[in-house]
C-alpha cells in the first residue's frame, strides 16, 4: 500500500496506510483503558476473470450445514469438515460452499479447495485464507483450522475470481458488476446476495466498494478481507480451482430466498458527537466550527496526548449517524494548524465521533444486533448464517475463547453458522457498501415468510 501522510508537512504523526487491515493493527491492547475513568460507557447508534454458474432449482427448501475441523492434514480437515456439513443439512451434495482456512493449510490451499468441491460435488468452491475460523459453537484462533458453509436449494450460484487486482481496485469492481448485469433476475420478491472475499494487504477498498455501490445499486454485498496469523505475511483467497494473493473472489447467489445483514461495532463512544464542517479528502480541519484538534484533545488525556503515537493507536474515528457509521483509524494529528487526520475520505456535513475498542460496549452491541435479528425472522426459522468477525475480536479482545459464537447461539438458537476473523468486514451501511473493522457482520439466510 502506498504511504499517505493525511496532513502533510505538519502532521506530528503519520501512519504508512490509505487504510490499515485489522490483520496489521491489532496486537492485544488495554491502553484504552486510559480513558474510561473519564467517559462512562456510551453507545453510538492478467489471468483471464473465471466464473461459473448453476441455475435455478425450483420446488426445493434452502438448507444450510457447517463443518469445522482443526486436523492439521489439509486434505483430511477439508474432508472431514464437508462431511459434516452435508450430513447436519441432510445433502448428498451443494449447490455452492463458503470456505475458509487458516495459515498452516497454505499457501496454495488448492488441496483444500479442491477436496471440498470433490466432497461437495460443486465446482461453486470459494473463500480465503484466515487467522481463526469459527462454525457452530467452535472457533479456532490458533493453529490449523477449516471452516465450511454449504447451502443448496433455489438459488442460483455464480462463484468468480478476478487476479492481478493491485492498483485497480475500480476496474475489478467493473468486472464484477458485469459478472452481476449478466446473471438472470430472481422470482419476483426474490433476494440477490454477494459475498466478496479480499486480500487485504492488495486491495484498496475505498474505491472497490464505492464503484461497486454505483454500479450495482440495491445489491446487498457482504464478505470480508482475508487474513492470517502473521508468520507468513502474504494472503489468498480462492475460487474454484484458482487461488493466490493479490485477488478478489466471490459467489453471487440468486433466488427465492430472504437474507438479512446487521452490522455489530466495537467502539466505545468518548466525547460529543460532532458534524464535520470542514474537511478536504482524508483531512479534517473543522469539528463544529472549531478546529478539529481540538475535540480531539478535549476527549484525549494529557498523558495520552503526550505520546501521538500512541494517542493515534488507540483512539478511533466513527463517521456517520449514531445507528449507522463506519470506524477508521485515526493516520495523523497536527496541533498546531488544528486538523486530524483519518484512514478514509471524509465530507463536509458528516457526523463524527471519537471512541476506542471496548469488549463491554462489543457484547452490548453484539447482543443488540442478535436481538434485532431474533424479532425481524419471527416466526420464520432461518436456514443458516455467515458470520465475519473481525480478527481485532476474540479471545484476545474479549478474555475469553467462543463469546460471539455463544452469544449466536444465545439468541438465534441452534442456527448453522459458519465464518472466519477477517483482515476487514464487508457489509452494507450508508446508503451503499462499506468497509468495516473491529465489526462482526452476520449474514442470515432463510426462506421467505
Amino acid at each position: 500500500m502506498a504511504p499517505t501522510n493525511g496532513c502533510r508537512s505538519r502532521t506530528s504523526v503519520a501512519v504508512s496506510a490509505v487504510w490499515s487491515p485489522c490483520c496489521a493493527r491489532c496486537p492485544p491492547d488495554t491502553s484504552n483503558d486510559v480513558l474510561s475513568a473519564k467517559f462512562p460507557l456510551q453507545f453510538a447508534g492478467a489471468l483471464a476473470l473465471r466464473e461459473t454458474s448453476h441455475s435455478f432449482r425450483r420446488g426445493t427448501v434452502l438448507r444450510v450445514g457447517v463443518g469445522l475441523s482443526a486436523e492439521r492434514d489439509s486434505e483430511r480437515a477439508a474432508s472431514e469438515a464437508a462431511e459434516m456439513a452435508l450430513q447436519s443439512a441432510g445433502l448428498t451434495k451443494a449447490d455452492a460452499v463458503l470456505v475458509f482456512a487458516t495459515t498452516p493449510h497454505g499457501p496454495g490451499f488448492t488441496r483444500v479447495t479442491r477436496t471440498v468441491g470433490a466432497a461437495c460435488g460443486t465446482r461453486a468452491v470459494v473463500g480465503c485464507s484466515a487467522a481463526g475460523v469459527l462454525a457452530g459453537d467452535e472457533e479456532v484462533e490458533d493453529g490449523p483450522g477449516i471452516a465450511l458453509l454449504a447451502l443448496a436449494g433455489d438459488v442460483s450460484a455464480r462463484h468468480f475470481f478476478v487476479p492481478d487486482v493491485r492498483g485497480r481496485s475500480e476496474t475489478v469492481a467493473d468486472e464484477i458488476a458485469a459478472i452481476v448485469d449478466r446473471e438472470p433476475r430472481p422470482p419476483a420478491g426474490g433476494t440477490r446476495l454477494l459475498a466478496i472475499f479480499t486480500d487485504s494487504y492488495n486491495v484498496e477498498p475505498g474505491p472497490l466498494l464505492g464503484r461497486l455501490t454505483s454500479r450495482l445499486p440495491g445489491l446487498h454485498v457482504v464478505g470480508g478481507g482475508a487474513s492470517e496469523d502473521g508468520s507468513v505475511g502474504e494472503l489468498s483467497v480462492f475460487a474454484g480451482d484458482a487461488s493466490s494473493s493479490n485477488a478478489v473472489s466471490g459467489l453471487l447467489l440468486s433466488g427465492d430466498f430472504r437474507a438479512s445483514v446487521d452490522v455489530a461495532h466495537a467502539v466505545r463512544r468518548v466525547g460529543a458527537v460532532r458534524r464535520v464542517t470542514r474537511a478536504a479528502g482524508r483531512v479534517i480541519f473543522e469539528l463544529d466550527g472549531r478546529p478539529a484538534y481540538e475535540a480531539f484533545s478535549a476527549v484525549v488525556p494529557g498523558s495520552l496526548l503526550a505520546d501521538p503515537r500512541r494517542a493515534l493507536a488507540v483512539v478511533l474515528a466513527a463517521i456517520g449517524t449514531q445507528d449507522d457509521f463506519v470506524v477508521r483509524h485515526l493516520t495523523g494529528i497536527d496541533p498546531s494548524g488544528g486538523a486530524v487526520a483519518v484512514a478514509g475520505d471524509v465530507h463536509d456535513g458528516e457526523q463524527l465521533f471519537f471512541g476506542v475498542r471496548d469488549p463491554n460496549a462489543a457484547r452490548e452491541q453484539l447482543q443488540q444486533s442478535l436481538q434485532h435479528l431474533a424479532v425481524a425472522w419471527e416466526p420464520v426459522s432461518p436456514a443458516g448464517a455467515l458470520y465475519v468477525n473481525c480478527i481485532g475480536r476474540g479471545r484476545r479482545f474479549y478474555g475469553v475463547p467462543g463469546l460471539d459464537t455463544a452469544y449466536i447461539r444465545q439468541h438465534l438458537g441452534a442456527l448453522p453458522v459458519a465464518g472466519f476473523f477477517s483482515g476487514a468486514e464487508i457489509a452494507p451501511g450508508g446508503g451503499g457498501t462499506q468497509l468495516h473493522q473491529y465489526t462482526g457482520v452476520l449474514t442470515v439466510l432463510g426462506p421467505r415468510a
